[in-house]
């Protein structure tokens, strides 16, 4: 290929490869160093906040009002961290903790964004770095953003949720029976779900048939309406009052039961008292009666138990007693109101404000989540105000321990980790697991020991922080679960006893899967759609370039990783996100154009070198073997060292590793980089920079050691280590292949059974003859996939069964001359002789997919 395409392919396949790098956000490098000659280049990822620390990477983009996000950027030089640089944080929305800060040794720079008074909002951050050390006059700045957004996460209420509790109040005391002429406060509470107040509600009240004036009040910042009211003597009698507000287009309405009494009527003479009867005969002051069955009828005092979950009834009795110790119930309707530690904690129930009938009011307790781990006492409170009195009483009882139940499994996050010591840019090498265990009644058991256990250790999996953990008070444990060497599907078990019983629940997780986390270069491949397209003259011919990896298992490498790609000619995308083992990009015929049709696709990835595990452990280690001098085939079937161009084939072997050198793009296809064909390590150094350090045997040697996280090194002595450490504990994995830009044009060569090139045949009548056929384009390259053979006589006839150029690119360039020519024989065709003396013609015609035909004829002579 002639130099000045080359210097027209260059650049613009070195910016997309930076392009590629500042968008793909931070790589698995942590090379050090203030930079370099070269390109800059920015990526911008976020990052959890804990204790006021950057923690883990998230994909989230939204976030609470309450909290800020860490927002981390990674400036690169080509391909080496940059350290000590300015770098400009600039969110459209919220605040920076800063608004520049310096990179550190890995080149990240981070700050923390936040909300202005918990505003919600969403807006765009731009992080941008400006070189100080450029020597031209262009803007070598660089910039990278990322939206996100601050949002109020907090629980929205539902109509369902919302409760209005309705009372009446005189001198700031609840009543439920007052005079007429005494003005009371016909009152509402408006709560949420969480039992908090709902401001700005408004609330209509309705008292009988009384006519109010005003009936409607908007609630309090404390949720509370209220709206006066004076009974008159036409409203003698008990009613109810009914408060509601619409929600959300619902109406809820609270009631509460009251009685208008005469200005002259008074409490029937005797003593007030508030306990509950036991029989006509007998009365308990100050404590309430129950359903339930004392623990033991004898005891003094009596004791009263109930079950987890269970629930039962008590009731209060407001009396009259006379002078001479006998009593009756009180007739005028009082409010009583219920409550204990367990309702107040919303972990039980109880129906509260009770109006009383005949004197008693009923009340029924109903434990939700209450009980725990060991038996608990609770009091139940009953309240009255009476007169201008208020009146007490009370019921102890005993909540029983929980029963367990059940244990379920939650969840695996994230159901996919990597192997130990791969890493790499959101991934993980640990999930979280997590259970809920139950109790007996179906509620969550908080403080409950569970035990944990692996179905499988293999390649050093275990439990990050030993196999038990206790319960929180929502019933959930969860244990972490650290990978292996070895890529597996495993379940996590976990069980716990019953204190009391005895008896063991167990359950066991849903499959989470050990993945290997890099690919390695046996696994890596590129195929196009198609090899050959009539793109020498034509923009816009599109052909799919498709990679494949695999790990070293043959398992798809993990979804998104990130493979690269650069073209010697036409446009290419510069990367796509595996999924299942495999992705995309297209590639699109347009300038620079090689002089010889031919150009050159490498595809690239982060990953580690084939290494052939002896012992199974997956690691490579001193048993398998050291480095494999011929790793490789080259195009000729030959073996040969590895060259890095991605287009030699790696083959099996018993033991050792394939030692490769830098990638890199070979355009002139002689399986040596020569000066100015782009290339790539993660060191971020001269291409094979190693060999400066150690004797290199050929120009494209490996460093002599393996590149690759899964390697274990026991040597003692530094000359004799093997494994890659920094950055050298992975590689760029590389597979090239050669597209040919078929012209349109197409040179046809008729040949004898020798080869030997003819245009005019003599015969003899009737014999036949076979003539061989081959054909190329202007650049000696293979004509246009689908291009078509016709062949057609004046006189004599042809025996054909026709042809169609293969997709197909020719690589059999080495063993003829010119190089990088083709040598393909395509076809043949066989030609009988009229049975008479004279001459006839013989016309091959090639048409190509664009409908572009080029002849071609053989003059006969018949004698």
């Amino acid at each position: 290929m002639l130099l000045k395409t080359i210097i027209r392919a260059l650049p613009f396949s070195i910016a997309s490869l930076f392009l590629m790098t500042a968008c793909n956000g931070p790589s698995d490098d942590n090379d050090t160093g203030s930079g370099g000659e070269g390109s800059y280049s920015i990526s911008l990822s976020y990052q959890s906040v804990v204790n006021g620390q950057c923690a883990e990477t998230t994909d989230e983009l939204r976030f609470d009002v309450t909290e800020s996000f860490c927002a981390v950027a990674q400036l690169k030089q080509s391909n080496s961290n940059v350290s000590g640089a300015i770098v400009s944080f600039a969110p459209s929305f919220g605040q920076a903790s800063v608004d520049s800060t310096l990179t550190n040794s890995s080149g990240i720079a981070s700050v923390f964004i936040s909300t202005t008074d918990n505003t919600v909002g969403a807006g765009t951050l731009v992080v941008s770095h400006t070189p100080t050390d450029t020597e031209t006059e262009t803007d070598d700045s660089v910039s990278a953003s990322r939206n996100f957004e601050f949002i109020n996460s907090a629980t929205t209420p539902t109509p369902e949720t919302i409760t209005v509790n309705a009372s009446i109040t005189q001198a700031g005391q609840t009543v439920t029976r007052f005079k007429i002429d005494q003005a009371v406060l016909l009152t509402a509470a408006v709560l949420d779900g969480s039992n908090q107040p709902l401001a700005n509600q408004l609330v209509s009240f309705q008292a009988g048939s009384a006519s109010l004036s005003p009936n409607t009040a908007l609630t309090s910042a404390d949720g509370i309406a209220s709206v006066s009211y004076t009974p008159t003597s036409s409203e003698l009698g008990a009613y109810n009052l009914i408060a509601s507000t619409d929600f959300d287009g619902t109406t809820i309405s609270g009631s509460s039961a009251y009685e208008v009494l005469s200005g002259d009527e008074v409490i029937p003479e005797g003593t007030i008292k508030f306990g509950y009867i036991v029989d006509p005969e007998t009365f308990i002051e100050s404590k309430l009666g129950s359903t339930l069955i004392a623990d033991d009828p004898d005891a003094d005092p009596l004791t009263y138990t109930i079950g987890a979950g269970a629930s039962f009834g008590v009731y209060a009795d407001v009396i009259i007693e006379a002078a001479d110790g006998t009593f009756e119930p009180l007739q005028t309707p009082v409010s009583v109101s219920f409550s204990s530690d367990c309702v107040a904690n919303g972990d039980a129930s109880l129906d509260t404000p009770v109006t009383t009938s005949s004197g008693r009011a009923n009340s029924t307790f109903q434990d939700s989540s209450c009980s725990g781990n060991s038996i608990r006492s609770q009091r139940i409170i009953a309240a009255a105000v009476i007169g201008n009195d208020t009146y007490n009483a009370n019921f102890d009882f005993s909540l029983e321990r929980q029963t367990l139940g059940s244990l379920s499994f939650i969840s695996a996050e994230p159901n996919q980790i990597r192997i130990k010591g791969a890493g790499g840019t959101g991934s993980t090498e640990s999930s979280l697991v997590t259970f809920l265990i139950s109790s007996a009644n179906g509620q969550p058991a908080a403080q409950q020991k569970v035990t944990f256990g692996l179905d499988t250790v293999i390649g050093g999996l275990k439990f990050a922080n030993g196999d038990e953990a206790i319960s929180n008070a929502n019933g959930l444990v969860s244990v972490t679960v650290q990978s292996g060497t070895v890529p597996t599907p495993v379940r996590v078990s976990a069980s716990a006893e019953d204190t009391d019983s005895g008896i063991i629940i167990t359950t066991q997780s849903e499959q989470l899967t050990v993945n290997t986390g890099l690919p390695q270069q046996l696994g890596f491949n590129i195929s196009p759609s198609l090899f050959n397209p009539e793109a020498a003259d034509v923009n816009g011919v599109e052909v799919t370039m498709t990679a494949y990896a695999s790990d070293s298992f043959g398992n798809p490498a993990p979804d998104d990783t990130t493979i690269n790609f650069t073209t010697e000619g036409g446009q290419i995308q510069p990367s796509c996100l595996t999924v299942n083992g495999s992705c995309s990009v297209v590639w699109t015929s347009t300038d620079p154009r090689p002089t010889d049709h031919r150009v050159t696709v490498l595809a690239y990835a982060l990953g580690h070198e084939t290494f052939f595990d002896t012992n199974g452990n997956n690691i490579y280690d001193d048993a398998d073997g050291g480095a494999i001098a011929e790793a490789c085939l080259d195009t000729e079937g030959v073996k040969t060292a590895c060259t890095g161009n991605g287009m030699d084939k790696e083959t099996y072997h018993q033991g050792g590793f394939s030692d490769l050198g830098d990638a890199f793009r070979d355009d002139d296809e002689t399986g040596i980089r020569r000066d100015g064909e782009p290339y790539f390590n993660t060191s971020g150094k001269s291409y094979n920079s190693h060999c400066d350090e150690i004797d290199c045997e050929n120009p494209f040697s490996g460093d002599g050691m393996f590149n690759g996280p899964q390697c274990d090194d026991t040597s003692e002595g530094e000359d004799d280590k093997f494994c890659g450490i920094e950055q050298a504990n992975k590689t760029y994995i590389r597979a090239a292949t050669v597209l040919t830009l078929s012209g349109s044009k197409a040179t046809i060569i008729t040949t004898d059974t020798d080869r030997t090139p003819f245009t005019k045949l003599t015969v003899s009548p009737e014999s036949m003859t076979t003539v061989k056929v081959e054909l190329y384009d202007s650049a000696n390259q293979m004509m246009p996939a689908g291009s078509t053979l016709t062949v057609a006589a004046v006189n004599g006839s042809i025996t054909f069964s026709g042809y169609a150029v293969p997709n197909a690119t020719c690589f059999s360039y080495k063993s003829i001359t010119p190089p990088l020519s083709c040598d393909v024989e395509a076809t043949q065709f066989s030609y009988t002789a009229a049975d008479e003396t004279g001459e006839d013609i013989i016309t091959l015609t090639v048409t190509t997919p664009r409908g572009i035909k080029t002849e071609a004829s053989i003059t006969v002579t018949v004698q």
